[in-house]
């Protein structure tokens, strides 16, 4: 995969791998929430944390956060036919069903979805 010549974004990169079970993930600077979910890999740097989104949507929300200004952006979903906004925030530390942990966007909105891009 080569990377777009320009981003809107940085996302500190590289990927590590290990058999965690879960992942805390800081929301912003000074919050101390952390969430914790276990993602499934959609492939081509998205992610979804249920199969009730799909992956489709996922790598459709990741070309409009790489793509869209701000941290709303707008995708469709070709499982409901119709766009969705989304709400993205980088600096999250998602961990996926088979171990791979990596640093990413967590993005959520539309019909309850939560997507992970990197």
């Amino acid at each position: 995969m080569t990377a777009p010549r320009t981003m809107k974004k940085t996302i500190v990169g590289g990927m590590l791998f290990g058999a965690a079970l879960t992942a805390g993930a800081l929301i912003g600077p000074g919050t101390a929430n952390a969430i914790t979910e276990i993602f499934l890999p959609c492939g081509g740097g998205a992610g979804v944390a249920t199969t009730v989104t799909s992956c489709g949507f996922a790598q459709n929300v990741r070309a409009a956060y790489f793509t869209q200004p701000g941290p709303v952006v707008t995708a469709w979903s070709p499982a409901m036919n119709r766009y969705y906004d989304m709400q993205c925030q980088a600096g999250f530390v998602a961990t996926f069903s088979n171990g791979m942990s990596v640093n990413s966007a967590r993005c959520v909105g539309g019909d309850n979805a939560v997507v992970v891009v990197w």
